[in-house]
């Protein structure tokens, strides 16, 4: 088998691959000849994105589209777990799960939701860690985890100071897992996104007009001169899951925001 054909009829599971940035990882690793299942909280967004998923890669003729779809609350550790062992053998696991960017002043942030959001993205994140820590979840010919992080972790800003910590938190997280995670041959790596056109900004309550003055501005202070979709962000996942030289990494994919 080919380098081109390296992720063909593996098996991965897209978690909170239903939108956004998810739903892109799945499409670029269905793409690339994968057998994927994602898995978000909503039964109606997991049917709605297996049929955006088939028809899309179906109009490109990419032939039989292999994927599936799971109903899972990492909330919920014991009944998550049961879900990812049900699944078993994987060989990769992208995480991409999240409610909301948490943003506002900090004296006014509303710490029961931030507590909330934190068991979605750091906590969803450990819960995952865990299972296939604990249990044969990937192959023991070896796999991937990949998680996701935040730019607000490498710019920790006001109005930011809280979703700084969380993303933040997942970068360490990565680290110490890399090395637990070693003895089972599972890698882990997270993908830092920058600005990203998904469905987080209505959950922020911002209006369309709003969101494309944000859009804009970003367009025209990014280096690259346009503001990412989920599928440019999706190229960063495809590089951790293939590449078998990289654990303990960080990807930021921010369109030089960084700079």
């Amino acid at each position: 088998m080919g380098f081109a054909d390296k992720l063909k009829g593996k098996k991965i599971a897209v978690i909170g691959g239903s939108s956004g940035i998810g739903y892109g990882a799945a499409q670029i690793l269905l793409e690339a000849g994968a057998d994927v299942t994602i898995i978000s909280s909503s039964q109606d967004k997991v049917n709605s994105a297996v049929e955006g998923l088939q028809s899309t890669l179906f109009q490109s003729a990419q032939g039989k589209v292999n994927i599936n779809g799971a109903v899972g609350d990492v909330r919920n550790e014991a009944s998550f777990t049961e879900l990812l062992v049900s699944l078993a053998p994987l060989d990769h696991i992208v995480f991409s799960s999240v409610d909301k960017i948490i943003r506002g002043p900090l004296a006014e942030a509303d710490l029961d939701e931030a507590k909330y959001l934190f068991g979605v993205k750091f906590w969803g994140s450990v819960v995952v860690a865990k299972a296939i820590a604990k249990h044969a979840i990937i192959s023991p010919a070896g796999g991937s985890l990949t998680l996701t992080s935040g730019a607000a972790a490498i710019r920790p800003k006001k109005n930011a100071t809280i979703g700084s910590a969380l993303n933040a938190g997942v970068i360490t997280l990565t680290a110490a897992l890399a090395d637990e995670l070693a003895s089972k041959k599972i890698r882990v790596n997270t993908v830092i996104p920058g600005l990203v056109k998904t469905e987080l900004w209505d959950k922020l309550g911002h209006s369309a007009e709003k969101q494309a003055e944000i859009f804009e501005n970003g367009q025209q202070s990014l280096p690259v001169g346009f503001v990412a979709t989920p599928e440019d962000i999706a190229e960063a996942y495809l590089f951790f899951v293939r590449a078998d030289y990289s654990t303990g990494g960080v990807v930021v994919i921010d369109g030089g925001g960084s700079l």
